[in-house]
């Protein structure tokens, strides 16, 4: 695959294309021709080719969109990208938007929306009859009322229940 300089927007050549095109890339004396015209960059002026007239020797968009159907899969979207991302961004959004929109019954509406997921009831099994001794968390009044706060809303969403465990918090 080789890129060419086309006017800022690449083109990106496979070997179908470069056959097409009639492009010979010959490594060893870092040239390459296209029809025997030489594309490379000339060492003077840095800008492509030596001929006068860049646009004969340059790969057109239009020429890749003719013979587009004979090379490879090559869309009109890979020969001409958008300049940037940003240009797309307010349709992106608006698509995904819609697609939200129209789907919402699988999205979730708030962070305790989890949905529900049926087990069979879960037991800690001891291997003794002694109570279960643990110290209880070291909070300041501040955390221990936002522990509350949050349990208190798993509760109502339904994620957790009441316990008399000796392991539950309440």
């Amino acid at each position: 695959m080789y890129v060419l300089d086309h006017t800022l927007p690449y083109i990106i050549l496979g070997m179908p294309e470069l056959s097409k095109y009639d492009i010979t890339i010959d490594c060893s004396k870092q040239k390459i021709c296209q029809n025997g015209k030489h594309l490379n960059k000339s060492q003077k002026d840095k800008s492509h080719s030596n001929d006068k007239n860049k646009q004969n020797v340059s790969l057109h968009t239009s020429e890749c969109k003719q013979i587009n159907s004979h090379c490879s899969q090559t869309t009109e979207y890979q020969v001409n990208p958008p300049q940037s991302v940003t240009e797309n961004k307010c349709e992106l959004r608006k698509e995904v938007k819609d697609i939200i929109k129209n789907f919402d019954s699988v999205f979730s509406k708030d962070k305790y929306d989890v949905g529900a997921l049926r087990v069979e009831p879960q037991r800690i099994v001891l291997n003794s009859d002694l109570p279960v001794s643990l110290r209880p968390y070291r909070t300041s009044p501040v955390e221990e009322q936002e522990i509350k706060n949050q349990v208190e809303k798993l509760l109502q969403a339904g994620l957790i229940k009441e316990s008399n465990s000796p392991y539950s918090l309440l």
